[in-house]
């Protein structure tokens, strides 16, 4: 019986000389995992296999791995793929976005994160900042929620406030808690505040962004950092997207 679905093209893999193995993410946050024989060599699919491209999937599945049957395309996102920076953030997403959910999981939230992704980065030149918004709001898929609400030291609600983001605290902090974590990691309040928005609005009311490169600097750094000391992942695409942020701030 075949079945019917729609999602994004997250996983590609070639098997033997002529088939691949492609993994989408459907509406309900299931990765499925489908077998598209003779892919390699036909032009039946297209390039509806390609990463990045939203389709309705028609596949035969009983148990374990589908099999492939046609694909009608709904969004190719071509413009990521025309542009070097828009598909390593993109890239970069999808790899987040995949490696927070196991294989029999089943979040509608992670592919609405991945849907306004794409499609943000696909209509703007914003990729860096969309990838830094994603990055925020995976963390809870992760099982790590940072705090850029209030500071635990003390309390203080008052963004105005706060100058360091403490690994201690777990929190964002004034300067009073310096005293108790001195290795807090120092910040510009603006950097601070301009994340805790990024933690609470919803990724559906994102519009344009224009947000300054050394604040963007700052908050990604932050962010790898939390990452590596609370979350233990690194995503292969973050090596491109440093070596490109060291790029830029050369021409500057």
């Amino acid at each position: 019986m075949l079945k019917k679905a729609v999602g994004i093209v997250i996983r590609r893999i070639a098997y033997g000389d002529n088939h691949l193995i492609i993994t989408f993410l459907n509406e309900a946050g299931v990765k499925v995992a489908l077998m598209a024989r003779n892919a390699r060599k036909s032009t039946k699919y297209g390039a509806g296999l390609d990463l990045f491209y939203e389709n309705l999937f028609i596949f035969s599945q009983f148990k374990g791995m589908g099999t492939l049957s046609s694909v009608d395309t709904i969004n190719s996102h071509y413009a990521i793929r025309e542009d070097i920076y828009k598909l390593t953030y993109a890239q970069y997403t999808v790899e987040l976005i995949d490696r927070a959910l196991e294989e029999s999981d089943s979040n509608p939230f992670a592919y609405k994160l991945l849907k306004s992704a794409l499609s943000h980065m696909n209509d703007s030149d914003n990729a860096r900042i969309i990838a830094l918004l994603i990055s925020v709001k995976c963390m809870p898929l992760y099982g790590y929620v940072p705090n850029f609400k209030y500071s635990t030291f003390d309390g203080n609600m008052t963004h105005k406030d706060f100058t360091a983001y403490s690994f201690k605290f777990n929190s964002v902090v004034t300067k009073d808690a310096l005293i108790d974590d001195p290795h807090a990691i120092r910040m510009s309040n603006k950097s601070l505040y301009l994340l805790y928005m990024m933690s609470e609005v919803p990724i559906e009311n994102l519009s344009s962004i224009n947000i300054d490169g050394v604040l963007i600097d700052e908050m990604e750094s932050l962010i790898f950092k939390m990452y590596d000391e609370f979350i233990g992942v690194y995503i292969k695409s973050r090596k491109i997207m440093e070596q490109m942020r060291r790029l830029d701030q050369t021409k500057k």
